[in-house]
């Protein structure tokens, strides 16, 4: 038994000196035994007994599927597990399998278990920018203090895990965004094994210089807590206690725009409030409400029942957008806003409320109420869709040029805009398939023009060959401009063209209705004109002009280099001018001959080159009437100066109580002024001639020559009964023209041959004997005189009063007595020659034709 028993002993001691020999292969077959396959494979394991209650363990290895585990230096003894280094290296597994859900935690912890310190901690994954390195001290049971580039506080409970961690911590830095440039405060977070609850105050600064020239600040401080389930991925979010203040006045073009603008209209200072708590999966986000006021209080911005599905990359959200200011009056802008992948959906309506609003170029728009919706579809790197409908009304609109009365402005467009060239080529980029106006103003002003009453309305549209056409229809009730003024006016006009790369052409159609058109001298009722014209390169304009009868053509060119326009009267009856040309004068009728006329040159020159035909042209005045006018004119206005080239003009005759006939001149100017030079004409069965009469209202003298008058001629336009008197006279006459009253001085006639007066039962002369007895030997030597010398001296006032001095040395042709008589005479001739009018039945039968 004794010997038994010491074999027994020596046996147990190499049982035990074996076991400790080969106790680390044993120990790793132990821990495989006991370690499950998804906790991992112990790989290696070496320790010694450093004491009766101590253990030292230089390295343990511990593999997974996910990391590989590598302590040193560990030290284990019933109070303390010290570990000097602890090296954990995470690995991304190559193709991840889908896991199971999540349980509730379990945790296995041991009561009066040892407490752990890791002094050196050095982790390492693909997924860092560098490996985190950190000391692990339990300050107590299952609660531990973290240390290192992680500053954290974590407390493990059997269902439970919670950790508080300083946002500070060194370790986050490499991972913000380059825009955070500076945060603090502490997260605080609890995990069950399925939800993770967690709790944040923090404090972040952030610049954004995405955009050249425009840096964007924020400061971001206060709280927020979240809720997040692994096993759905659905995350919870209050963000109420979160404050959130964007500074752009490092963004110079906000500056510039809020410079532009009236003070305090736009602040450069935001705030952003998420006031509910919302929530979100990788699949979709739920945002009740989102809103941003500037630090004046003055503009809002909310986003409220924003959806986000990720998956199909929809978002869904209502916008409204609020402003009110002294300056800008009230504004509200609501819209809902859909967007799935690149196609973008919104539709809205707007408000707005405005006593002034000031623009530039010095315009002010007073008591304006502007309402409007629009709808925005298409894709956005393709064809996007906009249809827009406003009503304004605008009870003034003025700047120092132009004064607007009570506005109402309608429009209606639907227009679409390729956004893939858009930047390259705008004009190319739209089509407009509708853009339809209304204005109305009730009164108006346009630099010196004014009036009541503009209707206005224009249709354009265009389609995908940038073909476009359309149509525009004016009315105006009433406009003056200086001493012109008008009513009545009407146009409507078609256009057509093409948008091209380089160049742009328009073919148009138009007829203007004027219905009064006046000046103090001229008026004008129910013109019409009618025009045409085109745009390529130049704008070329073709009008036609009808004043009753009468038919004006207008042509009209518009360059760059060039503005020339050409005005021609087609050859018509002179009759046509009539409405105009009794307006200077009601007495001038226009009785027959024909007419054409025309003016062409340079507008910006003020060059001009014209001529005019008039033939046998028939003028009644008053009772003074013309026939036969022939007058070609040729001439050019160049620098304000008038230059007739030298014209013929006759006239047939005319009748103003003395019957001129084949009245021949030649019309041309001298500066500036048209004359007449050349004069001759038949009249007294003679000559009457001038050298130059100028036709300008200037004051002028001019000499009238008289040839071979016949006196029988000038007795018998007297109609004195019982006198006969021939003979033929020549003389000069001089004449003054003051203030437009013909005078003439110191004019003579003299005889030309031996002439005749008799005198025979005229009632004068008898009643004269009657009276004084002794005369009647004197005229009885006048009855029959042969004239042998005649002179007269000549002079007529300025009222028509002409005085004759006669002269006449004669023999009696009875009795051959040489006789010397000298006469004196006075008579109005403007009241002879006007019973001569009234009395010369040619007269009266072209009053009668044209009355």
């Amino acid at each position: 038994m004794r010997r038994f028993l010491v074999y027994a002993g020596i046996s147990f001691c190499l049982l035990l000196i074996s076991l400790y020999i080969f106790r680390m292969p044993l120990s790793l077959v132990v821990a495989d035994h006991y370690l499950a396959q998804e906790q991992g494979e112990l790989t290696c394991l070496e320790w010694s007994i450093a004491g009766f209650t101590k253990v030292d363990i230089s390295k343990a290895c511990l593999s997974h599927t996910q990391a590989n585990i590598t302590a040193k230096e560990v030290t284990v003894t019933p109070d303390a597990l010290v570990v000097e280094h602890l090296q954990i290296e995470h690995i991304t597994e190559p193709s991840a399998q889908q896991s199971k859900p999540l349980q509730k935690l379990l945790l296995p912890l041991v009561e009066n278990r040892p407490l752990l310190t890791i002094k050196d901690v050095n982790f390492k994954s693909p997924q860092l920018q560098q490996p985190l390195s950190f000391s692990i001290n339990e300050t107590e049971l299952n609660r531990f203090r973290i240390d290192g580039d992680v500053s954290a506080l974590v407390a493990l409970l059997p269902d439970q895990i919670s950790v508080e961690t300083d946002l500070s911590s060194q370790g986050f830095k490499p991972y913000l965004p380059t825009q955070i440039k500076a945060l603090s405060g502490l997260l605080s977070f609890t995990f069950d094994g399925v939800e993770i609850d967690s709790r944040a105050n923090l404090q972040a600064s952030i610049l954004d210089a995405s955009l050249a020239d425009c840096h964007m600040m924020a400061d971001i401080k206060g709280g927020l807590v979240s809720q997040l389930n692994l096993n759905s991925l659905l995350a919870n979010v209050d963000l109420s206690k979160l404050q959130v203040k964007i500074n752009g006045k490092s963004c110079r073009k906000l500056t510039d725009f809020q410079q532009s603008l009236p003070a305090e209209v736009v602040s450069t200072d935001w705030q952003l409030f998420i006031p509910e708590p919302f929530t979100a999966t990788l699949a979709k986000v739920e945002i009740p409400s989102l809103s941003a006021k500037d630090q004046n209080g003055l503009n809002a911005i909310a986003l409220n029942n924003f959806r986000l599905a990720v998956p199909q990359k929809k978002a869904l959200l209502d916008i409204k957008l609020s402003h009110q200011t002294p300056q800008f009056g009230w504004l509200e802008l609501q819209a809902k806003l859909s967007a799935e992948g690149n196609h973008l959906s919104t539709s809205g309506d707007w408000l707005l409320n405005s006593s002034a609003l000031n623009f530039a170029n010095g315009i002010t728009v007073e008591d304006i109420v502007s309402q409007g919706e629009f709808t925005l579809v298409g894709m956005l790197d393709q064809n996007i869709n906009l249809e827009l409908a406003t009503q304004t009304s605008m009870g003034e609109l003025k700047n120092t040029q132009v004064l607007l009365n009570n506005t109402e402005l309608n429009l209606r467009t639907l227009l679409s805009a390729d956004l893939s060239i858009l930047a390259a080529d705008p004009l190319q980029a739209f089509e407009v398939d509708v853009f339809d106006t209304q204005v109305s103003v009730e009164r108006y002003r346009f630099e010196e023009a004014l009036g009541k009453h503009i209707w206005l309305e224009s249709k354009l549209n265009t389609d995908e060959l940038k073909h476009f056409k359309g149509q525009l229809n004016m009315d105006v009730g009433s406009f003056k401009r200086g001493e012109l003024r008008g009513k009545d006016v009407s146009q409507s006009m078609t256009f057509k063209g093409e948008l091209a790369n380089v160049e742009t052409s328009i073919h148009f159609d138009g007829e203007t209705h004027l219905g009064l058109v006046a000046t103090p001298q001229l008026s004008f009722r129910n013109a019409v004109v009618t025009s045409s014209g085109n745009f390529n390169e130049q704008l070329n304009l073709d009008h036609v002009l009808h004043l009753e009868e009468l038919e004006v053509l207008i042509k009209h060119k518009v360059g760059p280099q060039l503005n020339e326009v050409d005005v021609s009267v087609p050859e018509q009856s002179f009759l046509t001018l009539q409405p105009i040309i009794q307006q200077f004068d009601p007495k001038i009728q226009l009785s027959e001959g024909t007419i054409s006329a025309n003016i062409s040159g340079d507008v910006s020159e003020q060059s001009y080159h014209f001529d005019m035909t008039l033939e046998e042209g028939g003028i009644l005045y008053d009772s003074h009437y013309l026939s036969g006018l022939n007058m070609p004119v040729t001439g050019m206005i160049k620098a304000q100066q008038l230059v007739i080239e030298e014209s013929p003009i006759g006239i047939r005759e005319i009748r103003s109580g003395a019957v001129l006939e084949n009245f021949q001149a030649s019309l041309s100017s001298y500066d500036s002024k048209p004359m007449l030079s050349n004069i001759s004409a038949y009249i007294f069965d003679g000559q009457l001639s001038a050298q130059q009469i100028s036709l300008s209202e200037e004051d002028q003298s001019f000499l009238v020559e008289a040839q071979d008058w016949e006196l029988a001629v000038i007795a018998h336009a007297a109609k004195n009964a019982g006198v006969e008197l021939s003979g033929r006279v020549y003389g000069q006459l001089p004449v003054t023209v003051v203030d437009g009253a013909l005078e003439i001085h110191g004019g003579k006639l003299n005889n030309i041959d031996v002439g005749l007066l008799s005198i025979e039962n005229n009632q004068s002369v008898e009643a004269l004997k009657a009276q004084q007895p002794s005369l009647e030997t004197a005229f009885g030597m006048l009855e029959r005189l042969n004239i042998e010398k005649l002179t007269s001296d000549v002079n007529m006032s300025s009222d028509g009063w002409l005085d004759l001095a006669v002269q006449i040395t004669g023999v009696n042709e009875q009795q051959g007595q040489p006789i010397n008589f000298n006469y004196t005479h006075k008579e109005n001739i403007f009241q002879l020659f006007r019973a001569l009018r009234l009395s010369d039945e040619i007269t009266k039968e072209v009053e009668k034709a044209l009355n």
